[in-house]
């Protein structure tokens, strides 16, 4: 399980960022109308995955890290966060231009518009840490995989450039609503840099990894299941050397060659307990058992192996 899974939700996180550019450039009535459905699908978008989180921190506690191939999508983690600090920022700047003065209230316009600006500013810098705490831990996640080069390109590679783009416009909407942090400011261009030079070498490795036949080749990467490419089957193996074949493999009655039976199941319990005990076991599975070896039977010597 990996923050891929919050994908159904990313077309409903985008909307609240969506929503503050295009308020900007509509009468106040209507942009109004644009915060408030921003907000409310900005906060369903969230909620679904703030209950994904809890499932992905619950396997992080319990399972080991996802696959080599699977792990750039932790970085997926950053966007919910990062696209909701921005659109509540953006949406909670709007607010004081564009209410009537009887807005939820008789004469509450101005001060309901200037305590939602001030609290989704609050609210922003709340999710900025929360954003930056995922971000360190998918950084820290890939650092064993590369140190020791087992970090294959795949198209996962790309989780590395888009949800970090969420915390590079998260960071400047923080910036803004503390009155133009420069500091901030200055952070901000250099993730947009570094975002830049990312988004250039997933370029480069994605087209050498067409190139040495990594990807968009049968049966490698993502095309293991797809294009109607099967998996050798065990007789195929078998034919050719590559398995070994179990005992009783030619036999049949094998387990191969029918389908499961309860009856059947004890009825091959009770002959092999059979053979054992009359001695034939060595033509059963071709063997040479001692006689001694060869015994009934007895609670006494299952009560000393016990002790």
């Amino acid at each position: 399980m990996t923050p891929i899974w919050i994908f159904p939700a990313y077309p409903l996180l985008i909307v609240g960022p969506h929503a503050g550019n295009l308020a900007l450039k509509l009468p106040n009535e209507d942009a109004l109308s644009i915060i408030i459905s921003g907000w409310i699908m900005q906060g369903i978008g969230f909620m679904v995955s703030l209950m994904i989180y809890s499932a992905f921190l619950y396997r992080l506690m319990t399972q080991k890290l996802p696959k080599e191939s699977l792990r750039p999508g932790m970085f997926i983690s950053v966007g919910p966060s990062g696209f909701t600090i921005a659109g509540i920022i953006s949406m909670g700047r709007l607010l004081p231009k564009v209410v009537p003065p009887d807005f939820m209230g008789e004469g509450n316009g101005e001060f309901a518009a200037r305590v939602s600006a001030i609290v989704a500013n609050w609210v922003g810098l709340w999710l900025w840490g929360l954003a930056l705490w995922f971000f360190f831990i998918s950084v820290g996640a890939h650092w064993s995989c590369a140190a020791r080069g087992k970090l294959d390109f795949a198209m996962t590679w790309y989780s590395f450039v888009f949800p970090n783009t969420a915390l590079t416009t998260a960071t400047f909407a923080v910036a803004q609503a503390l009155g133009a942090n420069r500091p901030l400011q200055y952070i901000g261009c250099v993730m947009t840099a570094g975002l830049v030079a990312t988004w250039l070498f997933v370029f480069i490795m994605m087209v050498r990894a067409v190139y040495l036949k990594q990807i968009l080749w049968p049966q490698k990467q993502e095309d293991r299941s797809e294009g109607g490419w099967k998996q050798p089957k065990i007789e195929d193996e078998r034919r050719k050397g590559w398995a070994i074949p179990p005992i009783g493999a030619n036999d049949p009655e094998s387990a191969l060659n029918r389908g499961w039976s309860l009856r059947r199941t004890w009825t091959s319990r009770d002959r092999l307990g059979e053979s054992r005990r009359t001695g034939r076991t060595r033509e059963r599975y071709g063997m040479e058992v001692p006689e001694n070896r060869v015994r009934k039977w007895s609670f006494g010597r299952s009560v000393s192996r016990r002790r």
